[in-house]
């Protein structure tokens, strides 16, 4: 999750004019020119990415071992094509072994009050689990037992079912771990969840924590604890089963194997062939001091090379990610003079392959009223602009302090907008993310060659927390389409292959500085990228309005196209940016349209605070 040690200050809030409507005339008319001929780079289609939470996720129904039935309808229209795992800050807690867990040796029943393992458990504080199979629920079964005696649980109580030998056994949360934590999907569902969807795992290990001899979660364990659970997690989706390269033991004294057995751990759980996943990265966000295991950039550069040496060392093919700051050339919480970035990238750069940023723009902020006001709303409709010239400041950056020749990415792995003070989706999840999300995606797809980004995830897809893009409700299990959504929905299934010429004159707005958006007189009005199918002869022009009260007229030509007269047209907005879809899904949802006077030059009138989708094509 973002930054939430935000150093900036709200200034000036009260007092400077942040309208968001144009520092010019209002009925100025705005002018888009898209030049056909000129392509400026093609669609990366690792940008569409989103992040899925190990637990609460709602999106696995572990009875089918697939996507729950309900949910497989929504997903679709926005199928992620890099799927980030176990989610933010709760990577720096979890266990990835305990989401594979042990099989059972002995059926098991409601009247069963021991369960016979395969194996010897190091579950010392743990007093919950699931029995997790086609035979218990959507998240499997939950039990609790009051004793642990080598490879047998007892005085277990509180299964449901009937559950066969070889039933995967998963521990809840630990001492140490939120009561929350539960490990009904784990590393190999979310393995098989990629797949199906054709898309790419984005792994997040545990950089922070790691069992005591106790068995408590801690972040008194070694280092090497650290990165050889890091490298067998390797070993499970990408090792074979006949490696025998040993992974050693750590300083607690645990034996890791070897890459080959971690294989066969994946090969009996239906999964022979490696899965090769590519992306993984190291920690999050961990130069904050809100952060489990947060550090200094030097610590933190040294370990990552370390981590990353032992991973590539079980496979070499992997790319593995460092976390970087937003702020371009910051400090991070124990860093009193050294700049975050520039120190990870010297330091770790022979071991680098993407730099990980979260550009959540506003982030913080301690007064949820402020996330009701003209000011935040000012901030959010300029916050896509900030992020993306800070993310020209970061490629800057890299290009200083990286070894010679060493290509380093960029990688998105979390984005949206944070009023950190606030639990409340209608302060995450309105038509103002919406807008930001699709003026921040729109940049990254415009600029994705300038600035060397490898994927960029959204945060996140599907689950009960405020910023799920679908969101879920326990108790009813209902779910509801949030405006983000409908922005991903609306770009995904409109672009073409190929990026062309763009530019774009708008009149602009003034912003203050609401906490690390910065105060700036001019941002422009209207954001625009065209994508063009020549195959297909179609052209898509989509058109973000930042204003949050004024229309914008804009003239509209075209250079190496001509279209026909007639277009499709969808407008993605609402009364205002603070409206929502938690009380009614109708709220903040598309709106289909046509227009008749289509040619190579004509004008168009871009509705406030909204998203437009033009579809055109060309004459015959």
């Amino acid at each position: 999750m973002p930054e939430r040690g935000c150093r900036l200050l709200v200034l000036l809030i009260s007092l400077l004019v942040v309208s968001g409507t144009p520092a010019c005339a209002q009925d100025e008319e705005a002018r888009i020119t898209v030049n056909a001929a000129v392509t400026v780079n093609p669609v990366n289609p690792l940008l569409f990415g989103q992040n899925l939470l190990f637990a609460g996720n709602s999106l696995w129904n572990s009875r089918l071992n697939d996507i729950d039935p309900a949910a497989r309808p929504l997903i679709n229209p926005i199928t992620p094509t890099v799927v980030r795992f176990p989610g933010g800050s709760a990577s720096d807690l979890y266990l990835w072994e305990d989401g594979v867990g042990l099989k059972t040796a002995a059926p098991v029943s409601p009247t069963s009050s021991t369960l016979i393992l395969e194996g010897i458990p190091d579950w010392q504080t743990v007093k919950a689990a699931r029995l997790v199979d086609t035979h218990g629920g959507q998240f499997g079964d939950l039990f609790r037992f009051l004793r642990l005696d080598g490879n047998r649980l007892e005085g277990v109580f509180g299964i449901r079912g009937l559950h066969p030998v070889g039933t995967s056994v998963r521990p809840e949360g630990r001492m140490g771990q939120p009561e929350w934590f539960s490990n009904n999907y784990g590393a190999i569902e979310h393995l098989k969840l990629v797949q199906s969807l054709k898309a790419q795992a984005l792994f997040t290990v545990n950089y922070s924590t790691g069992l005591d001899k106790a068995g408590n979660l801690s972040t008194r364990v070694s280092l090497s604890q650290k990165i050889k659970r890091a490298a067998a997690w390797v070993a499970l989706a990408n090792g074979r089963p006949d490696d025998p390269r040993p992974l050693g033991a750590d300083e607690e004294g645990h034996d890791w194997q070897t890459v080959g057995f971690w294989a066969q751990k994946r090969v009996a759980l239906g999964y022979p062939q490696p899965f090769g996943a590519t992306y993984w990265e190291v920690g999050n966000e961990v130069y904050d001091k809100n952060e489990i295991g947060f550090t200094s950039a030097r610590r933190y550069a040294q370990d990552f090379a370390a981590f990353a040496k032992a991973m590539k060392g079980v496979d070499p093919h992997i790319k593995v990610g460092a976390v970087g700051l937003t702020s371009p050339r910051g400090r991070g919480d124990a860093d009193a003079a050294d700049a975050w970035n520039p120190t990870v990238i010297k330091a770790a750069g022979d071991y680098l392959d993407f730099l990980i940023i979260h550009p959540y723009y506003p982030a913080g902020g301690q007064e949820r009223a402020l996330y009701q006001g003209k000011p935040w709303f000012t901030a959010v409709m300029a916050g896509a602009d900030q992020a993306l010239a800070d993310l020209r400041e970061i490629r800057k950056v890299i290009a200083a302090n990286s070894p010679p020749g060493k290509p380093i990415g960029i990688a998105i792995t979390e984005y949206g907008i944070w009023p950190a003070a606030s639990h409340d989706p209608r302060d995450y999840a309105n038509l103002a993310r919406a807008i930001y999300d699709a003026d921040l995606l729109l940049g990254l797809l415009q600029g994705s060659s300038e600035l060397g980004i490898t994927l960029a995830a959204s945060w996140n897809l599907h689950g009960s927390n405020p910023t799920a893009a679908i969101g879920y409700n326990w108790q009813t299990g209902t779910r509801t389409i949030r405006p983000h959504y409908h922005a991903l929905d609306l770009i995904m299934n409109h672009l073409g292959p190929a990026i062309v010429e763009t530019r774009v004159s708008s009149p602009t707005f003034a912003v203050a500085q609401v906490t690390n958006v910065k105060s700036k007189s001019a941002v422009p009005l209207l954001h625009a990228v065209a994508f063009s199918s020549p195959e297909r002869g179609r052209l898509a022009l989509m058109v973000i309005n930042r204003s949050l009260s004024g229309a914008m007229p804009a003239a509209i030509r075209f250079q190496g196209f001509t279209p026909q007269a007639g277009a499709m047209v969808w407008t993605l907005s609402g009364n205002s940016v603070k409206d929502h879809n938690e009380n009614l899904a109708s709220t903040v949802s598309p709106r289909p349209g046509h227009i008749t006077n289509a040619g190579a030059s004509f004008s168009y009138t871009f509705g406030a605070h909204s998203l437009t989708v033009m579809e055109f094509q060309a004459q015959r």
